[in-house]
């Protein structure tokens, strides 16, 4: 049985090109509609399918256009909702009510998400990294180890001539790294420094244009194993050619710098990122640089004829000195060392290369020498 329409809404009504209201009623019964003023003098008459109803929006009034530019303005939105029972905005109102507008919403948004950090940030990182002045990125290095040398990194104290060792071994695996790289579009301008930083302890990093800094504190725990300090400046220079401090600056700053890049209004973004060279320090690079990084280590040993199975001796160490709980890994931003361990040998049994892996006992017995 169909429902016969037979309400009067009650509202204002403003003529054509005219500020002045004065109030109405619309009267709806079946398909005819009248609207009338006070006194009850017919303004207009027509038909439902001659008005032209705005969308609900929360609790707003709802305007109705009529014909001749006609305008009637409501409070009464759940009568407005009646006129059109079996129309588009009635279902949407009522799905709205429901709930299910939001279910939807929930479902969608991580959706959107995902595709968004996955796919489209990816390609403004590339752009905005391609666009990025040499200049700048030279200036990101520079003013890093500036940073780095106020607050908490002193002159290495290393012996001149153990410096100068690592320097050849060095220039070594740059040279090779160089001679794999040229197609691309940056050459970085690769130097070495060495730091020593109890904040730090045994560690080594890289910078997006090239320089490389280790401590003292790692270079001094493996004092007779040159292959081990290859493996892990190999792994640095991994970082710099796969430009994963970039990368990490860009989706740090998220999509706002990106647009600008885009927008071409990047002046005063690239002046942060340069003069603000110490927010690098805050930054970590992903379980999936970090294998990157591992990976091209391992490959640019091999291919400058040098041992690789140094990372594997640096993680068992590593490991022996700081260890770290499994149970957390996924709130980790590098993968576990027996997991990069796993890796490097995978690579050794696959090339036929045979070692001896590094003791516990072997280790703690050199700690004892020391």
């Amino acid at each position: 049985m169909t429902h016969i329409l037979n309400f009067t809404i009650a509202g204002v009504f403003s003529a054509p090109q005219s500020s002045l209201t004065t109030e109405a009623m619309l009267h709806i019964i079946g398909d005819d509609v009248k609207l009338t003023v006070e006194g009850g003098q017919t303004v207009w008459q027509g038909t439902l399918k001659d008005l032209r109803i705005d969308p609900p929006l929360g609790t707003l009034s709802r305007k109705i256009y009529l014909p001749n530019s006609y305008l009637f303005e409501t409070s009464q939105n759940d009568l407005v909702d009646q006129i059109k029972a079996n129309g588009f905005w009635k279902r949407l109102v009522k799905i709205e009510k429901t709930g299910w507008h939001l279910i939807l919403f929930a479902i969608i948004t991580p959706i959107l998400a995902f595709g968004l950090y996955s796919l489209v940030i990816p390609l403004f990182i590339s752009f905005a990294i391609f666009m990025t002045p040499e200049a700048a990125i030279r200036l990101i290095d520079k003013n890093t180890i500036k940073s780095m040398d106020l607050a908490f990194m002193d002159p290495s104290e290393l012996p001149p001539e153990r410096q100068e060792n690592i320097q050849a071994l060095f220039s070594v695996l740059v040279a090779q790294a160089e001679s794999e790289t040229m197609r691309k579009r940056r050459m970085p301008n690769y130097n070495l420094l060495f730091r020593t930083s109890e904040h730090m302890g045994p560690n080594a990093f890289a910078l997006p244009g090239g320089t490389i800094v280790l401590t003292d504190e790692l270079v001094n725990m493996f004092p007779e194993e040159d292959y081990v300090l290859n493996a892990v400046i190999g792994h640095e220079i991994g970082h710099v050619v796969e430009e994963h401090s970039l990368k990490q600056i860009y989706r740090a700053l998220g999509m706002a710098a990106l647009v600008s890049l885009v927008a071409g209004d990047a002046g005063p973004m690239l002046e942060d990122i340069v003069l603000e060279g110490s927010a690098l320090l805050s930054l970590s690079f992903s379980r999936k640089h970090e294998m990157q990084s591992d990976d091209y280590s391992y490959e640019l040993l091999k291919s400058s004829g040098l041992r690789t199975d140094g990372l594997v001796t640096f993680f068992n160490r590593i490991n022996e000195e700081f260890p770290i709980p499994e149970a957390g890994e996924w709130m980790m931003t590098h993968p576990l060392s027996r997991k990069r361990v796993e890796n490097i040998e995978s690579k050794l049994e696959a090339d036929g290369i045979s070692y001896e892996p590094v003791s516990a006992d072997l280790i703690e017995e050199d700690l004892n020498k020391e």
